[in-house]
């Protein structure tokens, strides 16, 4: 790696997300609507430079803004190990990280990150084998991993990891984001959920996603705001803008706490984010649009 190398690591949505049943395994089966925005943190990788401590420059140095989470946790830090037990050819980099995303807010940012470190190294070594080597050792590092390394408006199966039909239609589409000032813990809200659904839309999701989207649903919702009120107040705030016409979807994006609005044009979206601004000063909001 002669030169640097930034990659972008894209926030994602759950335009639903469905809760099929509890497994024998523990974990859920889920259905759910990933799609990626053109806001997100971004990866600077440059080579190694000689450090005092030596192990730690064979294996690469991270530069992360959160003190609070300690590196050997770091789904950048982990993925980077991974991939580089896959290829030992691949250079231990510096990575830099401009972060942009919060935490708990249920954007993907830590899987984001991790499969940015995936592309890095699919840059590197593009050769279909080592792509599909790659992608298998980081994939059980989070749920969102296998669509975080797709990339693509498409409903996903399984516990996240298997992938279903791709969604055309949505790409452009205005989005406003709103996050309270707490998040939500994930296992939490699981362990909050009544019963799961076994039920979805009956779709196949074959029809234009304005046709069937206001069918679905996010079954974490309920249960995310018993732990957070704040996400009903935030929820409350964006439907005033389906109400209006302006915007035609109001949801949570998974365990929370981030929620969402799609609107029809940009300009009814950024006169909402100068609203929310002024009324919610303390809590996050940005305006984007899905890739």
């Amino acid at each position: 790696m002669s030169v640097p190398v930034t990659v972008f690591a894209p926030a994602k949505l759950n335009l639903f997300l469905h809760v099929l049943g509890r497994r024998v395994d523990g974990y859920h089966d889920l259905e759910s609507l990933f799609v990626f925005l053109d806001i997100g943190d971004h990866l600077h990788f440059e080579a190694s430079s000689p450090v005092a401590d030596s192990s730690r420059s064979a294996e690469g140095v991270l530069h992360f803004p959160d003190p609070d989470i300690p590196q050997q946790q770091n789904l950048i830090w982990q993925a980077l190990q991974r991939v580089r037990v896959v290829e030992p050819r691949l250079p231990a980099p510096v990575i830099r990280v401009d972060k942009s995303l919060p935490l708990q807010a249920g954007l993907g940012g830590g899987s984001a990150d991790a499969a940015a470190v995936v592309h890095w190294a699919e840059s590197l070594f593009p050769s279909p084998d080592h792509r599909a080597d790659f992608r298998t050792a980081v994939a059980d590092l989070g749920a969102d991993l296998p669509p975080a390394m797709d990339g693509r408006a498409r409903i996903w199966r399984g516990t996240g990891d298997v992938p279903g039909r791709l969604i055309p239609g949505l790409s452009g589409t205005p989005v406003l984001l709103l996050k309270p000032d707490s998040g939500v813990s994930t296992a939490a809200c699981f362990q909050q959920l009544n019963a799961p659904s076994a039920t979805t839309t009956g779709s196949d999701y074959a029809a234009p996603p304005p046709e069937w989207l206001g069918k679905t649903r996010n079954d974490l919702e309920a249960s995310a705001r018993a732990l957070n009120p704040m996400i009903g107040e935030a929820l409350t705030a964006l439907s005033v803008h389906v109400e209006t016409d302006d915007a035609w979807l109001v949801r949570m994006t998974g365990s929370g706490s981030t929620c969402f609005a799609l609107f029809h044009e940009k300009g009814p979206r950024d006169a909402a984010l100068n609203s929310v601004q002024q009324r919610f000063p303390d809590w996050w909001s940005a305006a984007a649009e899905i890739l």
